[in-house]
């Protein structure tokens, strides 16, 4: 046997002999005094899996369901007891996080030895456990231990413990160093806040990374960081910062559309909201296939502690709180530490400048909310609001189809004065002034009350794009029964999503909404009054016909995938609309038929002259 085959050999059963972790030395700098020949490893403990929570139906007292893996001392999956999955043959229970690469959620990634330039990583490492134990008020609670040798000998303990208490979405985790060795150390943690959450939103990624900072005034600020974005940089770190240095780091969460998994580290001092101990904040962002929004992204938070001076005997609390649940406002107001913390500002009203309206966003909800306990359907709930918004804006409406109505009349007399006075600009807006001057006329009618509207409309369709309270609720038994994703009519077999552009644009069912919606937008178009007359006005004339037939087409290209509850509300809209102007047209032409017919008819023999009234002739005696 030649010297190879003999080190292959050796190696091969050093292999099997010794099945512990070693420290990665490579992965902290190098200080200026290292002890030379210091070994860190640990024995790891069979791979097992625990059960914390249920989603059972019967006798559950769990918001969701906890898979805790030895492997990190870790959370692998979350599975959420009152929210299904998407899918439509045979719905589960919503499995928010999983494992992502071997990325978990609160996962202990590393211990840092900075006096030794090592690192030591847990998250390969199987910790040990006794079980879960469950007290008599339904508190479960399960704990993880593992213990680093230093050069063979016992040198730090490492104990995680969850506790999950009964119909509450926050999760405590209790991690504990304490120190075996016979002299202090220095020593911190790198911990996974949260990795794998799934994509809610059918159309587009909205998951995305949010870090919540105490401001100078006691407020919450917020700085958020897209998904999306961060993952044109695959694999790179970013630091989850503030724009203003002066703002102290409160919390961190990783979000999708309609839920969020928030970490807390909790202070040290029970009387500030600020945890001192953090040292660093950041998120990586991963990119499979490098094609943007394609779903196969995804993002790991981390967090890492500052380094703490541990005493002979002594051990170092690192307590964190972790909320696992939906984006429900009424639970972050009515809950009083989500309120302290501002968790209310994960919430994001993305659609159309939706935070730029986000009050009245959050007190259109509100009052939706109301509403649905009287009415107990938001389908209903929605047609219901849009036309008390529709009879509340009416004066409004009508002030501005009256005043397009008048222009478009007044249309050929414009065209006139714009010929006119074409080389002369100041002379034609004057000429146009008195003209509308004259006819009672105010053009800022037909856009202003538009431009009063727009906020309501807006933060409407915010508010039913966000609300957690859409997602599931059906309209009808039979069509539209999940607001918050397509009516789906029917699904096509799966070979049409393959289809170039055809299967991107209509996915994977026919959608009937969003045609309604065209026609009844096509309707709408149809009946607006326009500004110019289109004989005097060719080119005028074409724009109005291409208008007429693009704006439907558009609306449907964007709308075809998008919320049924959105489309409802949409589709209300136009459709009330269409009615509302049928309505004040009418009322119009009824008007000026009866301004008409108190004049006098003209007849031919008289030329067009009105006829004279003769006076009667005096009384006669016979």
């Amino acid at each position: 046997m030649n010297i190879k085959k003999i080190l292959f050999l050796f190696l091969f059963i050093s292999f099997f002999i010794y099945s512990g972790v070693k420290a990665d030395s490579n992965s902290l700098p190098q200080m200026s005094a290292l002890p030379t020949g210091v070994e860190i490893t640990a024995a790891s403990a069979e791979t097992k899996i625990f059960t914390l929570g249920s989603v059972a139906p019967v006798h559950n007292p769990s918001k969701f369901e906890l898979e805790l893996t030895t492997k990190g001392a870790a959370v692998s999956k979350v599975r959420m007891r009152d929210y299904a999955d998407r899918d439509r043959e045979n719905p589960q229970p919503l499995e928010l996080l999983k494992t992502f690469g071997n990325a978990n959620t609160m996962a202990s990634t590393r211990l840092l030895l900075p006096e030794m330039g090592k690192a030591f990583p847990l998250d390969r490492l199987d910790w040990q456990s006794t079980g879960i134990t469950k007290t008599a008020d339904r508190v479960e609670t399960i704990s993880f231990y593992a213990v680093i040798l230093k050069d063979g000998k016992e040198f730090i303990k490492l104990t995680k413990t969850y506790t999950l208490s009964p119909e509450d979405y926050l999760l405590d985790c209790l991690v504990t160093i304490s120190n075996l060795d016979g002299s202090s150390v220095k020593a911190g943690l790198e911990t996974t806040a949260a990795a794998g959450i799934s994509k809610e939103d059918a159309r587009r990624d909205a998951r995305g990374v949010a870090a919540g900072f105490l401001t100078d005034t006691g407020d919450v600020d917020v700085a958020k960081f897209n998904l999306t974005k961060l993952a044109k940089n695959s694999g790179a770190k970013t630091d989850l910062f503030h724009k203003n240095a002066a703002y102290k780091f409160l919390w961190v969460a990783a979000t999708n559309k309609y839920f969020a998994v928030i970490t807390r580290p909790v202070p040290f001092d029970g009387n500030s909201l600020v945890p001192q101990w953090i040292a660093e904040k950041s998120v990586k962002c991963f990119d499979a296939d490098a094609k943007a929004d394609s779903g196969d992204e995804n993002e790991i938070v981390s967090l890492k502690t500052e380094t703490f001076t541990i005493a002979s005997d002594a051990e170092q609390n690192c307590s964190f709180q972790v909320y696992i649940g939906p984006k429900d406002r009424d639970m972050f107001d009515s809950t009083v530490l989500y309120d302290e913390l501002g968790f209310i500002k994960v919430i994001d009203f993305q659609a159309c400048m939706g935070d730029t309206f986000r009050g009245l966003s959050f007190f259109i909800l509100t009052a939706m909310n109301r509403l649905y306990d009287f009415i107990p359907n938001y389908g209903v709930v929605i047609i219901i609001f849009v036309f008390i918004v529709r009879v509340l804006l009416h004066p409004i409406t009508k002030k501005s189809q009256v005043s397009m109505m008048k222009m478009s009349k007044l249309g050929p007399k414009a065209e006139e004065i714009k010929k006119k006075y074409a080389n002369n600009k100041a002379e034609m807006q004057k000429q146009l002034g008195s003209l509308y001057k004259e006819q009672g006329v105010a053009p800022v009618l037909g856009c202003l009350p538009m431009l009063l509207q727009m906020p309501i409309w807006i933060a409407l369709y915010s508010a039913i794009y966000a609300g957690i309270e859409f997602r599931g609720a059906p309209f009808l038994p039979f069509w539209i029964t999940d607001l918050s994703s397509s009516d789906a009519l029917f699904y096509f077999p799966q070979a049409v999503e393959k289809i170039p552009f055809i299967g991107a644009f209509i996915g994977s069912s026919f959608n009937l909404l969003p045609i309604l919606l065209g026609v009844a937008m096509f309707a709408q178009q149809k009946m607006m009054p326009s500004s110019s007359a289109p004989s005097s006005n060719p080119q005028a004339a074409q724009q109005q016909k291409m208008m007429l037939w693009m704006m439907p087409a558009m609306m449907l290209l964007f709308l075809y995938r998008a919320p049924s509850g959105l489309n409802l509300y949409i589709m209300a809209s136009t459709t009330a609309g269409v009615a509302e102007q049928y309505i004040i047209r009418k009322h119009i032409r009824e008007k000026e038929e009866a301004e008409q017919a108190v004049l006098v008819p003209t007849t031919s023999k008289l030329g067009g002259k009105l006829k004279k009234k003769k006076p009667k002739p005096p009384i006669k005696f016979s």
